[in-house]
């Protein structure tokens, strides 16, 4: 008998005698199949046009049309041409009419009446065959379909990259003339009210000459807002430059410039940091994108630190199997671990503009940069307790300068005490000192 899930299949039953046909329907009603009846090889081949058939089931001797010349016709027919035949004669069976019945194409020969039991077990297997051919054929159009719709999702997500990259391409390009644009303006700005200071200051009062230098201090810090954006909008469309990057020479030249920038710009006393560095892994890069990542999470961390007394910043890296993963820990005021998603979004913000300058686009470019270079980003920390920044970059090409793959292997808090830090890499000892003092010349 058929199985719940196994679909129906049809059997044939052609006999010119309206008894046999109710014995056969009585024998195989258990096998829970339809059954349709033929009374003649015309009827027979009648219902050829429009059903197909698991099993026919013909009668050797009929008026119109015998077994052997129904099952010549079927047989010419492409569509019934390997539908099976089981020939069933009431008079005795010959070695002559058996070879006529194979010859015509059928698979077996009975005697009638049939033995139920034998007729049924026969019958079955074909069922089960038609019912597998069915099922078979179900799942190849079904995956032809499945096919057909991952072909047009391909396309319509082929589609979708190609206008979002497009889109991208124009944002970045409206970023940078809006930039671009912006910079004549304020260095207008700038000049006139340096002029202005030159020419007039001593004959302003000490109100006029504190909104002259507000003027000054906006201005410039407008254009350090108008120098990252653009620099942000670069980054989209620039192609990487990759070569060995010296990670230990890398951190000390941004945090040498940072110093100096911060000396020029803000034009006052800076505050005493204690540094902790650690041997770097090289890495292979773009050199310019990489100190754009250091000096960002740089300035980041001591922008973040510098109510801290000392501030502290600690910088390690460790080359792993596959990448060398990097990160820069301060103790400064932290952020809430719940928010940290938002943390390298475009002009995303944690803390008030007030009491941290910058505009939001300085991790954002981190995680850009580091995206671009098949790496990650991420982020931890504890509200009131400092923060540390990862990134991570494959590890194409690794070692420190003197034949040592791997840096450091300390952990994120690692050297954060103050004062003068001995940190050991592949047996070589790297002095870093903490004498290092700066205050953060750009902002997140």
């Amino acid at each position: 008998m058929g199985q719940p899930d196994q679909p129906t299949v049809n059997i044939l039953m052609v006999d010119d005698v309206e008894a046999n046909l109710l014995s056969l329907e009585a024998i195989l009603e258990p096998l829970g199949q339809r059954l349709v009846r033929a009374q003649s090889g015309t009827e027979a081949l009648r219902q050829l046009l429009h059903d197909d058939f698991a099993v026919i089931l013909l009668d050797v001797r009929m008026p119109d049309m015998n077994g052997f010349e129904a099952a010549a016709m079927i047989r010419s027919r492409p569509r019934s041409r390997s539908t099976p035949i089981i020939f069933l004669t009431g008079t005795e069976k010959s070695d002559d009419a058996m070879f006529e019945g194979y010859s015509a194409g059928a698979v077996d020969y009975l005697m009638k009446p049939a033995v139920p039991a034998v007729l049924r077990s026969k019958v079955e297997v074909f069922i089960e065959l038609a019912a597998s051919r069915i099922a078979l054929e179900r799942q190849v159009r079904e995956r032809e379909q499945a096919a057909l719709e991952l072909q047009r999702l391909n396309e319509l997500l082929g589609d979708r990259n190609t206008a979002l990259a497009s889109a991208n391409q124009e944002l970045d390009a409206f970023c940078a003339s809006v930039s671009h644009d912006l910079r004549t303006p304020l260095s207008q700005i700038l000049g006139f009210a340096q002029l202005l200071d030159m020419t007039s200051g001593n004959r302003l009062n000490d109100t006029d000459r504190l909104h002259l230098q507000r003027i000054q201090t906006i201005g410039q810090h407008m254009t350090q807002m108008v120098s990252d954006f653009l620099t942000f909008a670069r980054l989209g469309h620039t192609p990487l430059q990759r070569g060995q990057v010296d990670m230990d020479a890398l951190v000390r030249q941004v945090i040498e410039e940072q110093t100096q920038g911060a000396q020029v710009l803000q034009g006052q006393s800076t505050r005493h940091v204690d540094w902790a560095i650690s041997s770097l892994p090289n890495v292979e890069g773009d050199r310019h994108m990489l100190a754009h990542v250091w000096s960002n999470l740089i300035s980041n961390a001591l922008k973040y630190s510098r109510q801290s007394l000392p501030p502290r910043i600690v910088i390690n890296g460790v080359a792993e199997q596959d990448e060398c993963v990097y990160w820069v820990t301060d103790n400064g005021v932290g952020f809430d671990a719940q928010y940290a998603h938002k943390l390298f979004a475009a002009f995303s913000r944690l803390h008030a503009g007030t009491a941290f300058e910058g505009i939001g686009i300085g991790l954002s470019s981190v995680k850009r940069i580091v995206l671009k270079h098949g790496g990650r980003v991420w982020a931890e920390s504890e509200t009131g307790r400092g923060a540390t920044f990862y990134f991570a970059l494959p590890s194409v090409m690794t070692g420190n300068g003197s034949g040592v793959e791997t840096g450091a292997a300390a952990g994120p808090g690692a050297g954060a005490g103050t004062g003068a830090v001995t940190a050991m890499a592949g047996g070589a000892a790297l002095q870093a000192t903490s004498n290092w003092d700066c205050e953060p010349a750009s902002s997140r």
